[in-house]
């Protein structure tokens, strides 16, 4: 009895892929660098810049922010798209929750990516943040010119891969909401066709064939394809 269980449960559809290897490698890279953003992000904007108004603040905190934590987000993100897209194992039911994460949390990097580059190009333009009288911060030309080059130069492509993840995201999750088509009326018409002139037309069964393939025609012209299918199954067994 053990000997005949054994193929079965090595048949089984639920078996571990290398999908579920991917989805799980990368929901883990995307929560970690994830988190790592968003702590560096929660530690800058609590250091003490109450005298400054709250885009002077963002200035003065973001405007240097490193994609690095979000460059590993995208390398998760992508990961577990690749994942997705592979056969379906034993996280097949979380498949659907993940690319809806992956889409908002990647909607939510490309965000702040765009927030960083303005506010680089803002302080980078203006040289500082703030009333010099009281409290402010004024940057030097050389350090404005090498910060707003490494961050053109590190975020604007990153923002573009981002985006590129959450139209793959989206554009995933409504292809596999569409039902998958089915073979067109016109392919079923010609192979069955096919199948009468080839086989049945000169057969002893050609009379019942005839009428089979009539009525499938007329079915498909009505619109009854579920019916003309069932037929047509008749039909290839004749």
């Amino acid at each position: 009895m053990i000997s005949l269980l054994k193929p079965l449960t090595r048949m089984r559809p639920t078996a571990r892929t290398r999908g579920d290897l991917l989805v799980a490698g990368g929901a883990v890279v995307i929560l970690a660098a994830s988190a790592d953003v968003a702590q560096t992000v929660q530690d800058r904007f609590a250091v003490d810049l109450a005298g400054l108004g709250a885009l002077e603040r963002a200035g003065a905190t973001l405007w240097d922010l490193r994609p690095l934590g979000t460059a590993v987000f995208a390398v998760g993100a992508i990961g577990a798209l690749a994942g997705l897209g592979e056969p379906a194992g034993r996280l097949e039911r979380l498949h659907e929750f993940m690319r809806n994460g992956v889409a908002i949390l990647a909607a939510a990097h490309a965000a702040l990516a765009l927030v960083v580059l303005g506010l680089a190009i803002w302080v980078g333009t203006v040289g500082e943040v703030g009333d010099s009288g009281e409290l402010g911060f004024v940057y030097s030309g050389s350090d404005r010119a090498v910060t707003l080059a490494t961050q053109l130069v590190g975020w604007i492509p990153l923002t573009g891969l981002l985006v590129l993840v959450v139209v793959v995201a989206t554009r995933s999750e409504q292809a596999e909401e569409e039902p998958k088509p089915e073979s067109s009326d016109a392919s079923l018409s010609e192979e069955l066709e096919a199948l009468w002139q080839e086989r049945l037309a000169h057969g002893p069964r050609r009379e019942r064939a005839r009428n089979l393939l009539s009525r499938i025609k007329a079915l498909e012209s009505a619109g009854d394809h579920e019916k003309a299918r069932e037929l047509a199954d008749e039909l290839r067994n004749l």
